[in-house]
């Protein structure tokens, strides 16, 4: 008899910290003392109207009380407790990538764990994802986070809400022998993912920084070489801008900037080259030549070149100067200087 006085105690105590009216409490120990089922009709019951069958399906008692917490908690429309588990559901529906029954299960649970095994509280629970994000009920984040405590705890790294997770995430991933979230460039304009405004490059995106707001390169999708400075200009979120200072032998770089390979893999897209590391390539002249059907002599007088000096630029002992780089374009129908540019590899320089 002592035991099942002092539990029920204990749940009237849980029930209170999301409950106000004393009498609700009362019925929602009623109602939880006769049923061991709990379904919807338990919100009308105790007068919520809020509470519909998207946010909540029928679940065991044990279950039921376990998720008190979440069931019950609510914003007080500031900053600091804006969230809700509406919230969070609503974008379940919506962006879920398996059947919304399982994804609703699998953050419940999620939510008991940090709530019971990591002794969060509710407020940061529902918050501590949109002080990080910006975004309110990004469930997926909430998963990140539980990912971020288990490895902390096996690490014993104490620190429960870091400042940026997906900085201190990426530690202890790589720590825990993990391969570190990589996050790439977001295009500034349709298709265009570098601005530039004289020597210097400006790309947008989620930029992780280390302690002195340095830019963690090895995190981010891109690989920049021989830069004379880089640096960010970021918000608490850790978004905003990467900027480049460039030299002539600048290369940049984006991962998967214009989609990833057929077979899923990455891909890493020339997005600046400084002129020092652009050579032409003379391969290019004989094979647009060939693909017109122009003999030598026919490009070289169309041109007003002699054909000795044709047959230098096509074996590669010399190159055609500005003047002439300008008539081979348009004879061979070349629109881009890309067309007959090499650019080093990633991997060559």
């Amino acid at each position: 008899m002592t035991v099942a006085v002092d539990e029920q105690q204990q749940l009237k105590a849980l029930i209170r910290q999301y409950i106000d009216e004393e009498r609700n409490v009362e019925k929602l120990v009623d109602y939880l003392s006769r049923h061991e089922v709990v379904g919807l009709e338990v919100f009308a019951y105790l007068g919520f109207d809020k509470m519909d069958g998207h946010l909540f399906q029928s679940v065991a008692k044990d279950v039921f009380i376990r998720r008190i917490p979440f069931y019950f908690h609510h914003s007080q429309g500031n900053l600091d407790n804006l969230g809700t588990l509406y919230n969070f559901v609503i974008r379940i529906i919506e962006y879920s990538r398996i059947s919304y029954e399982e994804e609703l299960e699998r953050f419940y649970i999620a939510l008991e764990q940090l709530y019971h095994d990591y002794r969060i509280d509710t407020v940061t629970i529902f918050n501590y994802t949109i002080r990080q994000t910006g975004y309110v009920g990004e469930f997926e984040s909430i998963y990140t986070w539980l990912h971020y405590l288990e490895l902390a705890r096996k690490l014993g790294v104490e620190e429960k809400t870091p400042k940026h997770l997906i900085v201190d995430y990426n530690i202890v991933r790589e720590r825990a022998g993990l391969k570190p979230i990589i996050y790439e460039i977001r295009d500034m304009y349709v298709g265009d993912y570098i601005e530039r405004n004289g020597n210097i490059l400006k790309m947008e995106g989620i930029f992780p920084c280390d302690r002195n707001n340095q830019p963690i390169l090895k995190w981010i999708g891109l690989r920049i070489k021989n830069a004379k400075r880089i640096w960010v200009d970021v918000n608490d979120r850790l978004k905003g801008f990467l900027y480049v200072e460039i030299t002539p032998k600048t290369k940049v770089w984006g991962l998967n900037a214009y989609g990833e390979a057929e077979d899923g893999s990455d891909v890493w897209y020339d997005l600046y080259t400084g002129p020092l590391l652009m050579e032409f390539d003379y391969t290019v002249i004989k094979d647009k030549r060939v693909a017109i059907k122009m003999t030598q002599k026919q490009l070289a007088e169309a041109i007003g070149a002699s054909d000795r000096t044709l047959q230098k630029w096509e074996r590669g002992e010399t190159t055609p100067d500005g003047h002439f780089l300008l008539r081979l374009m348009n004879v061979l129908d070349i629109k881009e200087l890309s067309e007959i540019t090499k650019i080093q590899d990633v991997n060559d320089i």
